[in-house]
């Protein structure tokens, strides 16, 4: 698969699954077509195969007014442990282990001098996929790899819902699955110590683009 098809499908997939203001709701058909500009020097049945799943994710949505999308995402993530986007929860559970294992997440971001302009936690999974978009091929997906458990509930819970959202985590999956990683790269057991400030702060090349954070869901 083609880096551009990777890095590109990566970052829409992150704004397909953020929270639909209506900044998102105004440009998510216009993301759609931009990206599938990019990824169309691709290999056809691969193109083809994710155009439809993100397609279908969008389609799913037609017809339905602003009020009707924002309450359908709430009630897909907000209100469902087993669909919860937080993935060290979905890995973890309510486990102890799971505050070392989001700084150490955080930790791992500050590496790569990416600074989280963000109220949300570094395990939310808009902002992996954003992470995953500019990281080195084989090391973000072996991170997404290290979530697979709780990738495959949350799959599972949005199909059991018939939730367009479905679609996306089809894809994503469908992409870990087409790589050559058969494990994870991130231990989730192990504690983390206390983090350095980075250098520089600021944001990778597409990490502000997002707009994450719960601004949007109290306008």
């Amino acid at each position: 698969m083609k880096e551009m098809t990777l890095r590109s499908s990566w970052m829409l997939f992150s704004q397909l699954l953020q929270y639909p203001d209506a900044a998102w709701q105004e440009t998510a058909d216009e993301m759609y077509v931009n990206w599938c500009h990019l990824i169309q020097d691709e290999d056809e049945a691969v193109a083809k195969l994710l155009q439809e799943l993100a397609g279908q994710c969008l389609a799913e949505y037609a017809g339905m007014d602003a009020v009707a999308i924002t309450a359908a995402y709430v009630k897909t993530f907000d209100f469902s442990k087993k669909a919860n986007l937080y993935l060290t929860y979905g890995q973890l559970g309510d486990d102890r282990e799971r505050g070392p294992a989001l700084l150490k997440l955080k930790q791992l971001y500050e590496e790569e001098e990416i600074v989280l302009d963000t109220d949300e936690l570094p395990d939310y999974l808009p902002l992996v996929l954003e992470y995953v978009a500019v990281a080195q091929e084989e090391r973000g997906i072996a991170l997404l790899y290290s979530f697979r458990k709780a990738l495959d509930s949350i799959k599972d819970a949005l199909h059991h819902m018939t939730s367009p959202y479905r679609h996306v985590l089809d894809a994503i999956l469908w992409i870990i699955d087409q790589s050559d990683i058969t494990e994870g790269s991130f231990d989730m057991t192990t504690s983390a110590g206390c983090g350095s400030t980075p250098s520089e702060l600021g944001c990778g090349p597409m990490w502000g683009a997002a707009g994450y954070g719960n601004a949007g869901r109290n306008a």
